[in-house]
């Protein structure tokens, strides 16, 4: 009995020590699939908001154009606004996600408005039009140059300075306006309801009933309803402030890029969404019939937060410790008749299973990462812009049709060439220097930041081209995405 109990004992606390190990190892697992869920789905969320931004920005130009307009804001007359509204009528209702089409004057006053109240779409009466001159989208888009756009942050839409029930996130672009004779007539604003990203929170809160997901802007108001309530419902408080329901989250939260904490209201994960510069790329090289425009917005910067309250923590740790301890328990009974060659054994197993799961995890990362790889080539081939991808030593790792088709060259055949012989002869070394000199401090250049240069198209011709410049790395590798642009119609 007493060598039984020396060889039994200590086993049997090691083992019940591994047991609570795995037991938390397997939650923190399970927790970090929660957060790897999640971040996948920004990546979701950004491309629909910036899709339907970017789409907007476009029918937000159009219409600036549009003679019906131009003729409302020289006279305003009830005619020549009716006709106005007709011309909102028709973009509404071709693009659902539209809720408010408006013309604001440089007072602030709303002239014409359509809207959409319920799925019903109509333009609003004179006497219902509103003042929006201390709205700061107004302000902000007022402000800029005609022709420039403006998108302000996604917040919750406000009628007659009350926020609106239901919820309704709400996305704006906007373009000021002026007259035939050169005078600012106020702006031309589009209401975006953001429809498809509402659509995959619920659809996630209905995936996950234990899991609470939130959409906060950077001011920390909810954009969506708390899981308790129904979308169509007010939000507990009148202000619909998150950071005011739960402080201690947002104090994390608005700190921070991208994190989780463990809380005493439960277990918080959150990514930071800010699909400005996404939206930026999208809309400028959506078009090629005009220069692009400038583009600002007002820190468009959302936070997406997955929210598990203590009870279900409590509840996945418990189920967790009690199915290991299970298996603890059957393992010591079994050691009592097999004692050390039994347990070596299962720890070898349990050791494999480990090593198994890390094979697979690796090689899943390595099938995203070819993925993300090839997602970059069909960007890269499918943009208007010319875009090449040079390598340290000047080499020309990669072209899209673009660039092969502005610069006269056969489809793969930039590819190899030292990207020095795409300019003239009495530019080549000067530019090589440059070159050397960029890769020491490499830095983003944005279109119009740097220098305009002279390419050398395959049939000998020189055209006036700008070039910008992303540099990054490729396998530990610094390569440059080049962005070239052909200025000969300008």
């Amino acid at each position: 009995m007493r060598q039984f109990l020396t060889l039994y004992l200590p086993v049997a606390v090691v083992i019940l020590a591994v047991a609570f190990a795995f037991a938390d190892m397997r939650t923190s697992a399970q927790l970090d699939q929660i957060i790897a869920t999640e971040r996948a789905n920004l990546q979701q969320l950004s491309g629909y908001l910036a899709a339907e931004a970017s789409s907007s920005l476009n029918h937000l130009r159009d219409l600036a154009r549009e003679a019906a307009l131009a003729h409302a804001i020289d006279s305003p007359s009830p005619g020549n606004r009716q006709a106005l509204q007709s011309v909102f009528m028709t973009m509404a209702r071709r693009n659902p996600d539209y809720q408010q089409i408006r013309w604001i004057d440089e007072a602030g006053t709303e002239r014409v408005r359509v809207m959409r109240d319920q799925g019903r779409l109509f333009a609003v009466d004179d006497q219902h039009l509103q003042d929006k001159s201390n709205r700061y989208y107004f302000k902000a888009a007022n402000a800029l140059l005609v022709g420039e756009l403006y998108i302000s942050r996604l917040d919750l839409n406000m009628e007659n300075g009350q926020i609106e029930t239901p919820l309704r996130p709400t996305l704006r672009v906007a373009t000021p306006l002026q007259d035939s004779r050169g005078q600012h007539r106020g702006i031309l604003v589009i209401n975006l309801t953001m429809r498809y990203m509402l659509a995959a929170i619920r659809s996630a809160r209905e995936r996950n009933i234990d899991t609470e997901y939130i959409l906060v802007n950077q001011d920390g108001y909810w954009l969506t309803a708390p899981k308790q309530q129904d979308m169509n419902t007010p939000a507990l408080e009148p202000d619909y402030l998150f950071s005011k329901q739960h402080p201690a989250a947002w104090d994390r939260i608005s700190t921070s890029h991208a994190s989780s904490a463990e809380l005493k209201d439960g277990f918080w994960i959150w990514e930071t969404l800010a699909p400005e510069e996404t939206i930026r790329r999208v809309s400028l090289g959506s078009g090629t019939d005009i220069d692009a425009p400038g583009i600002y917005s007002d820190e468009l910067s959302l936070k997406l937060v997955a929210h598990k309250p203590i009870r279900a923590l409590t509840e996945l740790r418990r189920d967790s410790r009690v199915l290991v301890m299970l298996g603890a328990i059957l393992l010591l009974g079994f050691y009592a008749w097999g004692l050390l060659f039994f347990l070596r054994g299962q720890l070898m197993e349990k050791q494999a299973d480990i090593n198994v799961a890390y094979a697979r995890a690796h090689a899943s990362q390595m099938e995203r990462l070819k993925e993300l790889e090839e997602r970059f080539r069909l960007l890269v081939e499918a943009s208007s812009v010319g875009m090449v991808v040079v390598d340290a030593e000047g080499i020309i790792l990669m072209s899209n049709p673009s660039a092969e088709s502005m610069l006269g060259y056969n489809k793969g055949a930039l590819n190899g060439r030292s990207v020095d012989s795409l300019l003239p002869d009495s530019q080549r070394e000067q530019h090589a220097q440059l070159r050397k000199g960029f890769l020491r401090h490499p830095e983003v250049r944005k279109m119009g930041q740097g220098r305009k240069l002279e390419a050398l198209t395959a049939d000998g011709r020189r055209i006036p081209v700008e070039v910008g410049l992303n540099p990054y790395l490729d396998h530990g590798k610094q390569v440059v995405l080049a962005s070239i642009i052909d200025l000969s119609r300008r």
